[in-house]
């Protein structure tokens, strides 16, 4: 049996969480990379359909120079192609950490407090992030391998308050066929490839 397409995926899922009549204002967390570029395309193609309003938030970690410099131009790019308001922060992660804390820890912080303020400012219900079956797959494996308990064993929430993970149902393969299908470019960030963040 085929199955259904990432926009379709979405739909669906959109549909169990955001109730009739309520406000449809979302912030999608926009990296650049493969999987947010399926969620902020696929959400662009269903705006109309679902009423949705959207606003792209991007995060520059001030970690990684000119390479991040060029992630946020293409971001700020795609979105002004696609008519989506984009709110950008610059940060020095490094220097934000705090004590005890890494930097992978530290940069999730300060993303995760930044779409929150946004949701805040837009007066926004939702925030998006672009976590897939392979993501969820992922932190079960890291889990385990921590000795986690129980509570562990159960991956990434669909929801969690504001937060919405839509595309959990959709692996990063089907990200990666939607965007060759409809020709969206995306960029590769080097530290995907590297463990030691893990």
């Amino acid at each position: 049996m085929e199955k259904p397409c990432v926009e379709e995926t979405l739909r669906q899922w959109l549909e169990r969480f955001l109730s009739d009549g309520a406000d449809r204002g979302i912030v999608v967390a926009v990296s650049g990379g493969a999987d947010s570029m399926t969620l902020l395309h696929a959400l662009v193609s269903l705006r109309e359909e679902m009423h949705l309003s959207l606003v792209a938030a991007h995060v520059h970690h001030g970690l990684r120079g000119k390479h991040a410099d060029a992630d946020e131009a293409f971001v700020r790019g795609q979105c002004e192609m696609l008519c989506v308001p984009l709110a950008v922060l610059h940060a020095d992660v490094t220097k934000e950490a705090r004590r005890g804390e890494g930097i992978e820890a530290a940069g999730r912080r300060i993303r995760y407090d930044y779409f929150h303020r946004l949701a805040q400012e837009y007066a926004y219900p939702f925030i998006a992030t672009a976590h897939t079956a392979d993501d969820n797959a992922e932190t079960l494996l890291l889990n385990l391998a921590r000795g986690c308990g129980l509570r562990g064993l159960t991956g990434i929430p669909p929801q969690r308050g504001k937060l919405l993970r839509p595309m959990l149902d959709t692996t990063r393969a089907q990200a990666e066929a939607y965007l060759t299908a409809h020709a969206i470019p995306h960029v590769e960030d080097s530290t995907n490839a590297a463990d030691a963040y893990a």
